[in-house]
């Protein structure tokens, strides 16, 4: 069996392994190959060596199977995988070049042609007109800049990637070579980056980019996958100094030609090729991450998932005292402005309803956070009784520093919940006067209480223009003592809408009288294509946190066993 633990970076590290010590010659290329960046390596071996990076030791090729464990496996990780071609006959060493391209069913790695040719089919959907393969009459002397208001910054760039490795002549062309894409109408040309321009050049002029430069991606997350690559072309021995500096000019593009900002698309994001032009659902999906690239991601999300033997049984000052412990030590674990996430019912107001301690809950968290510095939002799930006759009410409130923000009633029940819940009308009527939906620094959040995620997906709402949504869970049980599917909501419920969305998808959750699940991803991005949920697993999830840690929560009841919080940090700018 594979070690579910072997991740994309550790495979690379073991091709570039490969790449400096060779192949030993029992472990060679038989019937199928990983293709990396134009060479051929053997899948087995090449996880064999990826769990030294992983688990510290090579991997014993008897422990686990060639073929479709092996094969199929990889391709979760995004390589491609190339059947050898039978009239060789033989195994073929890595140094040799690769054969001709095999004629495969579906999507065929990074590579795919059917992939750009389905994003300009997307692009022609959504902006008409679509030009590929556009040339931009750019120079790429960087003198020729000389009288610009940007010449200084560009000129540095160009020392920095001349002195990387003292490769100074790299610009061979007068011109830049066409585009990707020109969507004319708009005015802006489109990038679809395969790994190659993932290197340390390209790392270090993005590092260099001036903080008022408009981009239509993430320079951080550019640079993450940099860090994750290190990808490296030496045929030109400059040629990853010369790509840098060419991307950099791309880039530029609004200062130089009065463009908007270049949007650039990862060709290992997702399966493109998997999104159906003729689909509306696909194509707004499409949409939106054209709109989060032109409108970059900004601020933190901090989740607090806990661990606790209360499920409603608890005193409200003593959930508001760990509430302020929390937030707290999360305000010196960041810097700038964020949102921390809470389990839904995080407050229960039994016989009465959650509207009787709003004033309460914004008065002691509105002091709590005056006193933080950054502009802070806590997304809290207050439960509560609308009398007999109407039922429970669920309800979700996003509060900073002044007052209540924002508010949202729960619209899809529980299987369990229905007609005993009073719900919402729809999934953007009003709470109180107070739309779920709230902005930090130009980022639209959109809470979800529990079982209003899956409503996202069943009932195939369309993205009201949010850009990450927030799904105050309420509690896991332990196995066969009620409901307890964590690894169904993570699936079903922060995948499947982040599918339907296109947007990131954050969820946290009470685990009632079991231990947290570590692994469990409290952060979502689906990057999947058209891949059924059933089949999403935890390793096709691209969100990492940048920063977790636990923090013991003590109780004011001598006789109460102590909480037990477990807070990840997410950086939006990465994702």
């Amino acid at each position: 069996m594979i070690p579910p633990n072997i991740e994309r970076e550790h495979i690379i590290e073991a091709v570039q392994k490969i790449d400096s010590e060779g192949v030993p010659s029992h472990r060679g290329l038989k019937g199928f190959f990983l293709e990396f960046e134009g060479k051929p390596y053997p899948p087995k071996y090449a996880i064999s060596l990826a769990n030294k990076f992983a688990n510290g030791e090579e991997l014993d090729s008897s422990r686990f199977s060639g073929g479709p464990e092996t094969n199929n496996f990889l391709r979760k990780l995004g390589f491609d995988i190339v059947e050898v071609s039978p009239s060789k006959g033989k195994s073929i060493s890595p140094k040799k070049k690769l054969p001709d391209k095999v004629s495969q069913k579906g999507h065929r790695g990074e590579r795919c042609p059917d992939c750009k040719v389905t994003v300009k089919r997307m692009l022609e959907k959504i902006y008409g007109s679509v030009e590929s393969d556009y040339k931009v009459e750019v120079r790429t002397d960087v003198e020729e800049y000389v009288d610009t208001p940007f010449y200084q910054k560009l000129k540095e760039i160009f020392s920095e990637l001349q002195k990387y490795r003292g490769h100074e002549d790299f610009v061979r062309k007068s011109t830049l070579h066409p585009c990707d894409f020109f969507v004319p109408d708009a005015g802006f040309i489109v990038e679809f980056d395969e790994s190659q321009h993932f290197t340390i050049p390209r790392k270090i002029s993005l590092q260099n980019y001036p903080p008022n430069l408009e981009l239509g991606f993430s320079s951080a997350k550019w640079i993450a996958f940099c860090d994750k690559h290190h990808s490296k072309d030496n045929d030109p021995r400059d040629r990853d100094e010369q790509r840098a500096w060419y991307d950099t000019l791309r880039d530029f593009l609004p200062e130089i030609k009065g463009l908007k900002p270049t949007v650039r698309l990862y060709s290992n994001e997702m399966q493109w090729c998997s999104l159906n032009p003729d689909d509306p659902n696909d194509v707004a999906r499409f949409r939106n991450i054209i709109d989060r690239r032109r409108k970059d991601l900004n601020g933190w999300v901090a989740t607090v998932t806990l661990q606790s033997d209360d499920d409603k049984d608890y005193p409200h000052n003593e959930r508001m005292r760990a509430l302020s412990e929390i937030v707290n030590r999360i305000s010196r674990e960041t810097h700038g402005d964020g949102v921390i996430l809470f389990p839904g019912g995080w407050f229960y107001t039994d016989k009465k309803e959650p509207r009787t301690i709003y004033n309460w809950a914004e008065k002691k968290i509105g002091d709590l956070l005056g006193a933080i510095e950054g502009h802070i939002f806590v997304c809290i799930g207050i439960d509560g009784s609308m009398g007999a006759d109407r039922g429970n009410t669920q309800i979700g409130l996003a509060v900073d520093k002044d007052d209540i923000k924002a508010m949202g009633r729960k619209f899809h029940p529980a299987p369990q919940e229905r007609g005993c819940v009073e719900l919402a009308t729809d999934c953007l009527a009003k709470e109180d006067g107070k739309s779920r939906i709230f902005e930090l620094n130009g980022v639209k959040y959109y809470m979800c209480v529990c079982y209003d995620i899956y409503g996202i997906r069943h009932k195939n709402l369309p993205n009201p223009c949010v850009d990450v949504v927030l799904n105050l869970v309420h509690c896991f049980h332990p196995p066969g003592k009620g409901p307890s599917g964590a690894s169904y909501f993570a699936k079903h419920g922060f995948a499947g809408a982040s599918r339907e969305w296109g947007c990131p998808v954050f969820g946290t959750a009470v685990f009632f009288k079991r231990d947290i699940l570590e692994n469990w991803p409290t952060g979502v991005y689906w990057n999947q294509g058209n891949k059924n949920t059933v089949d999403w697993g935890y390793a096709d999830n691209p969100v990492m946190p940048k920063d977790y840690f636990y923090l013991k929560v003590k109780k004011d009841r001598s006789n109460a066993n102590e909480d037990i919080a477990l807070v990840k940090i997410y950086d939006l700018a990465t994702i």
